[in-house]
C-alpha cells in the first residue's frame, strides 16, 4: 500500500473520531436533599451531619437487625467502606426499624463485623427524608447534601427475589466512581430487594416499589 493511501486512511480515521459527537452526560435526577440532623450512634453519642461535611460523599446504609438480605450484604458493605475510605467517602449505617435500641444495634454491628459508624434513626426521619422503603438501601449523598444515588449495592438479588451467585452489575460502586469524578451516576436510582421498612407514622411512610 502506497504512503499516500496510508496517509489518506489515517486522515479519515482521525477526522471521523473528531467529528463523532460526544456522549451526552447523564441528566441530573432530583432525588431530594438530606438536611442537617442530629442522631445518636449505637454508643449513645450525639452525632451531627456536619461531621462528614468534608468528605467527598457519604453512603448511608440502611440496615435491618433481622433482615437476611441486609445481613447477607454486611461483608460487602464493609469491603466497600474500606475500599472507598482513602478516596474520601464515608459509610454510615442507619438503623431505622421500629423499636430499635442502641444496645440491639451495637450487638448487631459486632455480630456482622460492621466497622463504620452507625446511627439510630428511631423517629425514622432520616429514612423518610431519603425515601427508603426497604432494607438494605444505599443512599449516596454529595457534599452539598443532595442525593446522588439511591438503591441497591448490586443485582445479586433481583426485585423478584431471585439470587445470583455473581452479580452482573455493581450500581453502588459505579455511582461512587461517578461522584468522585464530579459526574452524575447513571442510573441515579435502582430497584431494591429486601425487607420492607415499616414506618410507625403512616404520614412518613414511603411506598414500596
Amino acid at each position: 500500500m502506497s504512503p499516500k493511501i496510508v496517509f489518506a486512511l489515517l486522515h479519515v480515521a482521525v477526522v471521523s473520531q473528531i467529528a463523532r459527537p460526544a456522549e451526552p452526560a447523564p441528566p441530573v435526577v432530583d432525588l431530594g436533599k438530606v438536611p442537617a440532623y442530629q442522631l445518636s450512634d449505637t454508643a449513645g453519642k450525639p452525632r451531627l451531619a456536619t461531621e462528614w461535611a468534608d468528605r467527598a460523599a457519604v453512603v448511608y446504609c440502611f440496615l435491618g437487625l433481622e433482615c437476611p438480605v441486609a445481613n447477607g450484604y454486611a461483608p460487602q458493605m464493609q469491603r466497600l467502606a474500606e475500599k472507598f475510605a482513602p478516596q474520601g467517602i464515608a459509610f454510615v449505617g442507619v438503623y431505622s426499624e421500629r423499636g430499635v435500641t442502641p444496645a440491639a444495634a451495637q450487638s448487631h454491628r459486632g455480630e456482622y463485623r460492621i466497622g463504620f459508624d452507625c446511627l439510630i434513626d428511631v423517629e425514622q426521619k432520616l429514612a423518610s427524608q431519603c425515601r427508603v422503603s426497604r432494607v438494605p438501601t444505599m443512599v449516596v449523598v454529595r457534599r452539598d447534601g443532595t442525593i446522588a444515588y439511591r438503591g441497591r449495592i448490586d443485582d445479586r438479588w433481583s426485585p423478584e427475589g431471585k439470587r445470583r451467585d455473581v452479580p452482573r452489575t455493581r450500581e453502588l460502586e459505579d455511582a461512587l466512581a461517578a461522584v468522585l469524578k464530579g459526574e452524575n451516576p447513571s442510573p441515579a436510582e435502582s430497584p431494591t430487594f429486601g425487607c420492607p421498612l415499616v414506618y410507625k407514622d403512616p404520614a412518613n411512610a414511603v411506598p414500596l416499589k
